[in-house]
């Protein structure tokens, strides 16, 4: 792994503000998230490096080089104090912003594909083969881990406020997992094929699945109706997130684009189309007041896209 420099880049854009590029990996950038407080942006990817950036100034603060292999997921804590980020076989917690080593957990049962934080910071939840493992935090003990008929699942993401996550799973369902009994409480045959991302709206009510069949879904929980689908990304939807204020998604794919949605409504066309990388768009994240967008492809760029109102 090549240490992280910096090299800034505006490359125009017919769709919102040109966007801020940050280079630097050496290999494709698989995770990008946002800091609670939006000052930082973490990155990281294949070339097994971790970034943690100051979004401000487009200027690296830490670089974290404990992992060995591919990294394919991060997260924060709520409280913005800890970023914890995963390859296969390890899931690293970093001090922020010293980006020192707090803990590392070593998932027994599966492969990690995707980790979060619970919304209360108690848990760190890691997606992989054969369901969801989780761990009490700060202590990094096993709690409880959560297998089911999904195959793998490749990611996962919290409800804002009860006992509940859901997966998103390489047979193309989304599941609803209850954290107290460890079952599964909802199955949705969501997808033709491999589901890559899924995303909870911010009040709770909504799942919003990226499929490897290009489309970008959105679920009603309550009864698992779909509510509303996107003909996304030719070639396969890899990535997914739902705004702060719940009234965009934004989706990636492998056609290099970044495309942003109205959530609600009936829409052939996206609100917004970001067109700036020369690879796959793997992960998206919106800042937490909802005005940037951070996209990380496998061109080896991270970029930060100002969103028109």
């Amino acid at each position: 792994m090549s240490y992280l420099s910096l090299l800034l880049l505006f490359c125009g854009t017919a769709s919102a503000q040109p966007p801020l590029t940050l280079f630097g990996h050496s290999a494709a950038v698989e995770a990008v998230a946002f800091s609670p407080d939006g000052k930082y942006l973490a990155s990281a990817g294949l070339d097994a490096g971790v970034a943690l950036w100051v979004v401000k100034t487009g200027k690296v603060k830490k670089v974290m080089g404990g992992h060995r292999e591919a990294v394919w997921t991060l997260a924060f804590s709520p409280d913005g104090d800890y970023l914890a980020s995963s390859d296969s076989k390890t899931i690293e917690v970093w001090a922020v912003p010293s980006g020192k080593s707090f803990k590392s957990i070593t998932p027994h049962t599966h492969a990690v594909l995707g980790v979060r934080f619970s919304p209360g910071g108690e848990y760190v939840g890691a997606a992989g083969y054969g369901g969801i493992g989780l761990w009490t935090f700060p202590e990094g003990e096993k709690y409880k881990v959560m297998n089911g008929p999904v195959e793998t699942a490749n990611s996962l993401d919290f409800f804002p406020a009860v006992s509940y996550l859901v997966s998103g799973n390489s047979n193309g369902s989304v599941t609803v997992w209850n954290m107290n009994d460890g079952k599964i409480t909802r199955t949705i045959e969501a997808h033709a094929e491999a589901v890559r991302a899924v995303a909870i709206s911010p009040d709770g009510k909504h799942a919003v699945s990226a499929g490897l069949d290009g489309l970008v879904k959105v679920w009603r929980l309550s009864d698992g109706a779909m509510v509303n689908s996107f003909a996304a990304h030719p070639g396969g939807a890899r990535a997914v997130a739902v705004s702060p204020d719940g009234r965009r998604i934004a989706s990636g794919g492998m056609d290099g684009l970044v495309r942003v949605w109205n959530f609600a409504g009936a829409q052939k066309k996206p609100a917004m189309e970001l067109k700036d990388h020369d690879g796959s768009v793997e992960a998206v994240a919106f800042s937490p007041d909802g005005r940037t967008l951070a996209s990380a492809s496998k061109d080896k760029t991270v970029k930060l896209w100002k969103l028109k109102k």
